[in-house]
């Protein structure tokens, strides 16, 4: 017997989006606020942060999975503007990772 399990695909994604923004700003801090980004550490700290906690919840919540989809979506557009989006690569996969979730369906069986 097949029970009803949760998304896998889209909250791994969610969560590597999220360590991916978080990364940059530890790793790219002194680049970053050449260009004027004084508070960008702190910034995408909490939105990989955030990220990673919005996949965690995904995947034990699954029937909050759309929601909380659209919410990464929404923060890996905001990781624009604190951590240059991951390096653009944190970004899409925080869009890809989010678009997931809010694709995800669970099984009629």
């Amino acid at each position: 017997m097949r029970g009803n399990r949760g998304p896998v695909a889209g909250p791994f994604v969610v969560i590597l989006a999220g360590v991916v923004i978080a990364a940059v700003p530890l790793l790219f801090g002194d680049i970053l606020a050449v260009f004027g980004a004084d508070g960008a550490p702190a910034v995408g700290l909490g939105i990989g942060g955030a990220l990673v906690l919005v996949g965690v919840a995904a995947h034990l919540q699954p029937s909050f999975t759309t929601e909380l989809g659209v919410v990464a979506i929404v923060l890996s557009l905001l990781s624009v503007f604190g951590a240059l989006g991951g390096l653009v690569g944190g970004l899409l996969l925080g869009v890809v990772g989010g678009s997931l979730c809010v694709a995800w369906q669970p099984s009629t069986e």
